[in-house]
């Protein structure tokens, strides 16, 4: 039995894995006619510090990473379609703030019903890891739809 999904999302950020589960997710979309897809980036303003050194972001810095997110996302919507030839209706690029695990499974998937979320395996070392985990595990351990992780 082939499973059909309606809404597919995947997280992205910047990873070589995170680009592998983006080709898998518009595979995906492609073979499921008539779903969706939801590319979602999630800044976690906790990492995102100067140098690592503890030093945290004022408002006009916090502004300008969103704006140059705000743009990456939509021109990567634009590449999606042209180079997929997805529809305009069915690509949708969102950009949050947050803890990624709480953001994708408790806030994002719930509040859009998506039914297959996508992630690449982890983007991070594993000191990384070991401190303050992955973010793909705890989405396959953790989401109350079916999860794929893809593998580069």
């Amino acid at each position: 039995m082939v499973q059909k999904y309606k809404r597919v999302l995947v997280a992205i950020d910047g990873s070589k894995g995170s680009d592998v589960a983006l080709a898998k997710a518009i595979e995906t979309v492609k073979n499921n006619e008539g779903s969706s897809l939801d590319v979602l980036r999630v800044l976690d303003l906790n990492s995102l510090e100067y140098g690592g050194a503890g030093i945290a972001l004022d408002g006009s810095e916090i502004y300008r990473i969103e704006q140059a997110n705000e743009e990456y996302m939509f021109n990567l919507k634009q590449k999606l379609i042209k180079e997929n030839g997805l529809s305009e209706e069915n690509v949708h690029v969102h950009l949050r703030f947050g803890n990624p695990k709480v953001v994708i499974v408790h806030d994002f998937q719930p509040e859009y019903g998506n039914d297959l979320i996508l992630v690449g395996s982890t983007g991070k070392n594993f000191f990384e890891r070991l401190v303050i985990g992955s973010v793909a595990s705890y989405v396959v351990r953790n989401a109350s739809c079916d999860v794929l992780m893809a593998r580069n």
